[in-house]
């Protein structure tokens, strides 16, 4: 086999307006409307400087089926740097951007092919003059396809590696829409080498091993719910080890979300301290880029009635947007939730003769149990060993078992006595 390269990426959603936020500063506004665009632009230095063979875009290129003149134009622009490093591109559109919505009339580079929607189309990429790959696509031609696309992908050069370029729902616990549905299993049978998927914001690699099935993911998360580095993938394809795949970060602005427990918290001095070490931490944990963050305050504690003054959390969210915006790369602290309780005497709630006090004492028996681990497992083995279960799950460590039963006390006492009873 030749060896070759090539990065796989998808969901670029271009233009894409970035949604749920409340009232951006004019330097996070700024840096939020450029983010898809620089995000393609870091996705086409990376194709130029590892000199890849070819780049695979697996749909939703645009974020709407009536795309803007100014996302086509950054697109054919980004391709056009490729053609002239000769790099081929070779991209599908999805749901967001079918074939039957408005584009204009602009002249794609040569070494550009956009898949049609009629049937799959094949093609062969050479390098250094000798066939490396095969690639097949289609696109969507109409919004709504609800039928199985894969099941029209067949080897077709036993000789060559074969690429499948396909923007679906694989499963049936993405988190998406069923657009062109299929199981793992069909995609496997079709023998398809590498599958490169679109569709799922979130990267997952569905088969490690060949036929590999990859979603890429987006390559710049657009609301909150899309935390954590987004990006693409850059295969190194050769005999003696196959696929390898090495996940590359373009996006330009991350989201994050944190989740802060008041129990320990004894001041408003403490509390401000603890919220500029997390937007600190999120600065830390961002590798360079600006970050937009929401936290989350809960659990029972003396702070919960200051917590809930009016405009206390409005001064708070003011105070911690200055901060964040002092650094460079800024966070900007979206919103704060609160979601605490008042504090308890857990000793003296264990110790009544009700429901709360008998879970409380549950809970205790099994904590002490923590001296015998192998008891507690025997409490938890029709869950983890449960064939549906096993292979997402994996029966905890010992100090996890008591971070478990910590986290399971706290939350029977705020659903059973809620915020009025201390």
């Amino acid at each position: 086999m030749n060896e070759f390269t090539f990065v796989h990426a998808a969901d670029l959603h271009l233009d894409s307006p970035f949604t749920g936020l409340s009232e951006p500063g004019s330097e996070v506004a700024d840096t939020l409307k450029k983010a898809t665009f620089q995000a393609f632009d870091n996705l086409v230095d990376l194709c130029i400087k590892r000199a890849v063979n070819f780049l695979l875009i697996a749909g939703d290129i645009y974020n709407s089926a009536d795309r803007s003149l100014r996302a086509q134009l950054k697109f054919r622009d980004g391709l056009r740097r490729l053609n002239d490093a000769g790099i081929r591109s070779f991209v599908v559109h999805g749901n967001h951007d079918p074939l039957d919505g408005w584009a204009s009339s602009l002249h794609w580079p040569e070494y550009v092919h956009i898949f049609g929607g009629d049937s799959v189309e094949c093609f062969t990429v050479e390098k250094n003059g000798r066939p490396c790959a095969m690639i097949q696509g289609i696109s969507y031609p109409r919004r709504d396809i609800k039928t199985n696309l894969s099941k029209r992908f067949k080897r077709n050069d036993p000789s060559l590696f074969q690429i499948g370029l396909l923007h679906c729902n694989a499963g049936s616990n993405t988190g998406h829409e069923p657009y062109a549905p299929c199981t793992l299993d069909d995609l496997k049978e079709t023998g398809i080498d590498y599958w490169a998927l679109g569709h799922v914001h979130t990267r997952k690699i569905l088969s490690p091993d060949q036929p590999y099935v990859v979603y890429a993911g987006n390559t710049q998360g657009r609301h909150v719910n899309e935390t954590g580095p987004r990006g693409c993938f850059l295969v190194k394809v050769s005999d003696a080890k196959g696929a390898e795949l090495e996940f590359v970060p373009v996006d330009t602005i991350r989201w994050d979300q944190r989740e802060i427990r008041i129990e320990s918290l004894n001041s408003e001095e403490a509390l401000l301290t603890m919220l500029e070490q997390t937007i600190s931490g999120i600065q830390e944990h961002a590798e360079g880029r600006p970050s937009i963050c929401k936290l989350t305050l809960c659990g029972r504690g003396p702070l919960h009635h200051t917590l809930h003054r009016a405009g206390y959390i409005e001064d708070i969210v003011t105070q911690l947007r200055d901060y964040g915006l002092g650094p460079v790369p800024f966070v900007w602290l979206d919103s704060i939730n609160t979601h605490t309780q008042p504090e308890i005497d857990i000793d003296m709630r264990r110790a009544s003769e009700d429901i709360v006090g008998d879970c409380l004492k549950l809970i205790q028996e099994y904590r002490n149990n923590t001296k015998n681990p192998e008891t507690l497992r025997e409490y938890l083995s029709d869950l983890y060993n449960d064939r549906r279960c096993r292979q997402y799950i994996k029966m905890p460590a010992d100090d996890e078992l008591l971070s478990m039963l910590d986290a399971a006390e706290s939350l029977c006492l705020d659903k059973l006595l809620g915020e009025g009873d201390s």
